[in-house]
């Protein structure tokens, strides 16, 4: 943002925080000296000004190595819960609780209401209180809570507990998503933010075949399915009270990184975006950000998305157990696999999506890979094309997650904004999880043909709306290089269509 003495040229515009923004590699990318960052990326020029390449290197490989491990293995805890729950009802959760009809989906559906409410105000949390006492505080919660889960004896005592799982794992994957964004610049920044969802999903996947070998444990007062909750949550608990002792703060403040990879790292903000990290969260701020419409619309776009994914989740075991005719384990086991798909496809897809500096057709790309696997899982003629669908759809679902959540991080320049985006977008998630976990109802088993129809006509939907997205955001950045409008209060910024 130009300093109050700075002149501006008679013709310049300025968009605000609540109005619009746009950009232009491929057809509509992004280019990196539209955005400053020519310093950044062409060092080997010589320039006086340019940051050496070499340090800019050291400097991104220390940042991966404090930042990424952590939030990965803390998100991929989070996400167990929602994968312990169709594993413990595969190996009798619902027969010992007496589940009927409906129990198995009110269950999944209790954790999003508090998580939907407690989402953005997480965020407004987390500007007040340091990550480090933040995120293991929430996660020893969510730990104790899920372990919790295996010592009720009746399903009101299950629902309850998980009511409170939604509101204390509200501000987990918010708080990731900021601390990431905090530390990279838009272009470093997705290929780490798909790494690290996709890795957390992948983990919790191979939970299942953790979460097998826990339900052959068996005591005469605690059955196989309460071992699931009982070590999980054991393990997350022990995990979450070490994170205080690793957790970092913002690279300005980094006690692992020294002097001058602090001085890096900040700089490499300074080119990408006006940080704006002494920015109060304020009430009337969080409002103001609220006031421009395309949080509302990336909020729409992941809720769209993550109804398929939660609904997958919870109910891939049961589809292999009940549909393709797999015994318990054996469903727990295939369930597995279409998540190394998706951390290879996240990597591949998120690096290239870097290069071009681009969003919105890749999530298009992946929600077309979507509507192909769900396609297949419900109407292939046999159990390898059913299973060959689960890869798709699973695989691209989870990718899009974080896709979505890169794009509107991308197009949110301030710390403040991407708080108020990433826990708003958050809440619509929480109540695509609702969706996701009412239209795959447990009395259409085994073909689920219900959920199966809504997940395609939110894939129609997703499709569109970043289609017109793409249009939109490339005209205002064509009118930014052309009469030198300033879109979201910055001079350089440009948005990532």
């Amino acid at each position: 943002m130009a300093s109050p003495g700075t002149p501006r040229p008679a013709m310049t515009r300025v968009v605000s925080c609540s109005r619009s923004t746009e950009k232009d590699l491929p057809a509509g990318a992004v280019d990196y000296k539209d955005h400053g960052e020519a310093a950044i990326n062409s060092a080997d020029d010589g320039g006086s000004d340019a940051i050496d390449a070499k340090e800019v290197a050291k400097t991104l490989r220390k940042m991966d190595l404090i930042v990424m491990p952590m939030m990965t293995i803390i998100l991929a805890f989070c996400y167990i819960d929602r994968t312990n729950m169709g594993l413990a009802m595969v190996v009798g959760m619902g027969k010992e609780l007496h589940f009927g009809t409906y129990e198995y989906s009110i269950a999944l559906l209790v954790f999003f209401p508090g998580y939907a409410i407690a989402a953005l105000p997480s965020n407004y949390v987390l500007a007040k209180v340091p990550v480090r006492y933040w995120l293991p505080l929430l996660s020893v919660l969510f730990g104790l809570l899920t372990l919790g889960c295996g010592f009720v004896r009746e399903f009101a005592g299950l629902a309850s507990v998980r009511a409170f799982l939604g509101v204390c794992e509200a501000g987990v994957y918010p708080t990731v998503v900021m601390v990431l964004s905090s530390w990279y610049p838009r272009y470093h920044f997705g290929k780490r933010m798909a790494v690290v969802g996709c890795g957390a999903s992948l983990i919790s996947a191979l939970s299942g075949v953790l979460a097998w070998a826990f339900s052959r444990i068996s005591t005469p007062n605690y059955s196989g399915w309460r071992w699931i909750f009982i070590l999980e949550g054991s393990i997350t608990t022990i995990l979450a009270l070490g994170a205080f002792f690793v957790l970092d703060e913002y690279p300005s403040k980094s006690k692992f990184l020294n002097a001058e990879q602090r001085r890096t790292a900040v700089r490499m903000i300074a080119e990408d975006r006006e940080e704006l990290e002494d920015q109060k969260l304020t009430v009337g701020l969080v409002f103001e950000c609220l006031h421009d419409w395309k949080i509302w619309i990336f909020g729409a776009v992941y809720m769209f998305s993550v109804a398929a994914t939660y609904g997958l989740a919870y109910f891939v075991p049961l589809i292999l157990n009940q549909r393709m005719g797999y015994s318990g384990a054996i469903s727990q086991l295939m369930s597995t696999p279409p998540y190394f798909y998706a951390f290879i496809l996240a990597v591949g897809l998120a690096t290239v999506s870097d290069r071009w500096r681009m969003r919105s057709p890749f999530v298009i790309f992946l929600q077309l890979n979507v509507v192909l696997g769900i396609t297949l899982t419900r109407w292939g003629p046999n159990t390898g094309s059913q299973y060959l669908g689960l890869f798709f759809c699973i695989g691209a679902s989870i990718v899009n997650g974080p896709m979505i959540v890169i794009y509107a991080q991308n197009n949110a320049p301030t710390r403040a904004k991407r708080s108020v985006s990433s826990g708003l977008q958050l809440s619509f998630g929480a109540l695509g999880g609702i969706i996701g976990s009412t239209v795959f109802r447990s009395q259409d088993a085994p073909t689920y043909t219900p959920g199966i129809i809504v997940v395609l006509c939110f894939s129609a939907a997703i499709i569109a709306i970043c289609s017109l997205m793409n249009i939109y955001l490339n005209r205002l950045n064509r009118l930014q290089k052309e009469t030198g409008v300033v879109l979201e209060g910055q001079r350089s910024f440009l948005y990532t269509p």
